[in-house]
Formats: C-alpha cells, sequence, structure tokens
C-alpha cells in the first residue's frame, strides 16, 4: 500500500512538473502571437509591450486561477497568489539580485512601483478579513489592476514607438499560435488543478497549502526565466519591473478573476496566518531595501533567499504539527 501511494505520489508530481512546463510554452506562444499581431493591428507598441510585459509571466497563475474556480476549488488559486508572491519576492528576487550584481533601485519610478505594489499585495488581505472574497470583492480587486495598468502606462509614455511590418499570412499564423497557446494553457491549467486536488486529498493537506508549496512554484518558472535572462543581458531594471508587476497581477487580478467566478471562502485563517505574515515581512523588507540603499546589493539578496528558506521550513513544520 505505501508502495502504491509513493508510486502514484511521484507520478503526480511528474504530471505536475509536465504541466508547469507546457504552462510556460503556451504562455511564451500566446505572448509573442499578441505581439505580432499588435503590430499587424498597428496599436501603440509601448502601450502593447508594457501591457504584455505585465501580463506574460502572470498567464499561468491567470489560467490555473480560472480552473480552480470551475472546479470549485478556489482554495488554489488563494494558495497559488500567496505562495507566488512570497517566492517573487524572496527566491526570484534575490537570484536577479545575486546575478546582476546589485539592482538600481532609487530610481521614482522603482520606489513608486513598489509603493503601489505594497499597497494592492496587501489589499486582498484585507477584503479576506472576513473569511470571504466575494464577488464585489473579485471586482475591487480587477479594477485595482486596471489602475495599476493606467498608471503603467502614464509613467512609461514617453517612450517612442517603434513599427514592424507584419504581413497577412504571419498575421494569420499568429491567429492560429494565439489559439493553440490558449488552448494549451487552459488544459495544462486544467491538468495542474486537477492533479494538485488528488494530492492533496492523498497527503491529506488543505488545498490552500498545495496552492503555496507546489503549484506557486511551478506557475512561477516562467518568472524566474525571464528575470533571469534579463538580467544576464544586463538589464536588471526590467527584470525588477516585472517582479513588481507579477506580484500586483497575482494579487489583483488573479484573486479577482477567481472570486469573481467562484466567491472564496475560508472556514478558518490559522491555514493561512504564516503565509500572510511571510508575505507581510517580505513587502517591508522589499520596500525598506528600495528606499534605503542606491541599489538592491548581494546581502540583501541573501537575505530574501533566507526568508523563503524560513517560509518553506516554517510551512512544512506547522503541517507536521497539525
Amino acid at each position: 500500500m505505501l508502495y502504491l501511494k509513493t508510486m502514484l505520489l511521484f507520478l503526480y508530481s511528474l504530471l505536475l512538473a509536465i504541466a508547469s512546463l507546457v504552462l510556460i510554452y503556451a504562455s511564451s506562444k500566446v505572448v509573442h502571437s499578441l505581439e505580432k499581431l499588435s503590430h499587424f493591428f498597428a496599436l501603440r507598441e509601448f502601450s502593447v509591450a508594457f501591457i504584455l510585459m505585465a501580463l506574460a509571466t502572470s498567464l499561468p497563475e491567470v489560467f490555473v486561477a480560472i480552473s480552480s474556480a470551475l472546479e470549485k476549488t478556489p482554495a488554489i488559486a488563494l494558495g497559488n497568489a500567496l505562495g507566488s508572491n512570497i517566492l517573487n519576492l524572496t527566491l526570484v528576487a534575490g537570484i536577479i539580485i545575486l546575478a546582476s550584481k546589485g539592482i538600481p533601485a532609487r530610481s521614482v519610478i522603482v520606489r513608486h512601483d513598489a509603493l503601489i505594489m505594497m499597497a494592492f499585495a496587501i489589499a486582498p488581505l484585507l477584503l479576506l478579513s472576513d473569511k470571504v472574497l466575494s464577488r464585489w470583492d473579485g471586482t475591487v480587486l480587477i479594477l485595482f489592476y486596471l489602475f495599476y495598468l493606467f498608471t503603467l502606462l502614464r509613467q512609461r509614455s514617453a517612450f517612442k514607438e517603434r513599427h514592424n511590418h507584419v504581413t497577412k499570412t504571419e498575421a494569420l499564423k499568429s491567429l492560429l499560435g494565439f489559439a493553440s497557446g490558449v488552448a494549451f494553457l487552459l488544459g495544462a491549467s486544467d491538468v495542474l488543478v486537477r492533479i494538485s486536488r488528488e494530492m492533496a486529498l492523498m497527503l491529506g493537506v488543505p488545498l490552500g497549502l498545495v496552492g503555496i508549496l507546489f503549484v506557486a512554484l511551478g506557475t512561477s518558472l516562467p518568472e524566474i526565466a525571464f528575470e533571469l535572462k534579463a538580467s544576464r543581458k544586463g538589464n536588471s531594471g526590467l527584470a525588477l519591473g516585472d517582479l513588481v508587476g507579477s506580484v500586483v497581477t497575482n494579487a489583483t487580478l488573479v484573486l479577482g478573476i477567481t472570486s469573481v467566478i467562484t466567491p472564496i471562502k475560508i472556514p478558518s485563517l490559522t491555514i493561512y496566518l504564516s503565509s500572510v505574515l511571510y508575505l507581510i515581512t517580505t513587502l517591508i523588507s522589499f520596500e525598506i531595501f528600495v528606499r534605503t540603499d542606491k541599489k538592491l546589493v548581494h546581502w540583501e539578496g541573501v537575505f530574501l533567499i533566507f526568508i523563503y528558506v524560513c517560509f518553506l521550513l516554517t510551512e512544512m513544520s506547522l503541517e507536521y504539527l497539525r
């Protein structure tokens, strides 16, 4: 019996990994296709580019949220959003800082974005104080996301536009690529949610915890890949901007979509208490680092990674004690 359970757990873990890789591939395909289509329809490139950057690496979280809401398991989306944001602000941010040997953080835009990120990341936690994230709460979170996009575009309005010619044939290929990418996103996110639910039942742990520890890591892979690539190319500012955008998207759009489809009801706040405390600690630490130094430096990156290690150990210890 134990052997069978171990084999099933291994199989589920393998399927989770495959589904996560498909999510990354499909997200890349959708974004690339949208970029081509925006050129074909002569949309303003700087506007489209920054909206795509804000959405691109968060598409897995968005589709997992939709799937979990449709499957009536919104706790997975909540755990995923919390876990992804903690992972982004600790492990991912720490890796970027170490890889780029410091990130400039004294510009007005960086400080402004960090402050907005902190406010929006805390917003769903306040709305959850009554143990329910209702459809009305979800609508408010989506409006917050639209406001974030508006401020993003206003900040970048000075960027010059470039026009790349795209033929009708290329546009048609991009349209087909977009459709197939969305289909893969839907399929992979559905598999991810179903497998997560089965793992939770097998291990006897809350769905939210599976979302925090396992699903969050899988859906955050695009952020890790994109931001490491940007850092290696010497564009650490872009990596930091994408990280901020991902945190805001998870806290507003992802949870907003989920609760509009299926309101998120949690029986007890204690399941998420440690995650909430770690998220608040991380947000405060990140805000202090951005405002007190000219750039995010090596020791701060190590400290952020240390917070993530502590977070994992805390979650596993609490689950063992339950």
